[in-house]
């Protein structure tokens, strides 16, 4: 493939926003930085939209979730990028939405990516 210069910028774009999420945690899985891209886009859904809209499965979508919001797991804080709220209207689902430090996180990741 022959680059051009368009090419490249958006190479480099690429380039420096996955640097920008390995700052945020080096061995972050894709499959977590897909899931809080996601609830940038989509704040207010649940975790079983989130999971029909990229095809995850339960556990994978639960694991993911579980590292971005405040506790991982008994003993191991998260990364506090983003919370589950009880849903009025069904108290069985979890509307998600980004936390205030998700907020800036995803600024940060904005200005990488360009």
């Amino acid at each position: 493939m022959k680059q051009t210069d368009d090419n490249r910028r958006e190479i480099r774009a690429l380039f420096n926003l996955i640097t920008a999420f390995r700052k945020l945690d080096p061995d972050m899985p894709m499959t977590q930085a897909i899931c809080l891209l996601w609830v940038a886009l989509n704040e207010g859904r649940t975790q079983v939209e989130l999971r029909q809209a990229l095809d995850m499965p339960s556990a994978t979508s639960s694991r993911s979730l579980a590292a971005l919001s405040k506790v991982y797991k008994i003993g191991k804080p998260g990364l506090d990028l983003i919370e589950w709220v009880e849903n009025p209207e069904d108290r069985r689902a979890k509307l998600l939405f980004l936390t205030t430090k998700g907020r800036k996180v995803i600024d940060q990741l904005l200005v990488a990516a360009r």
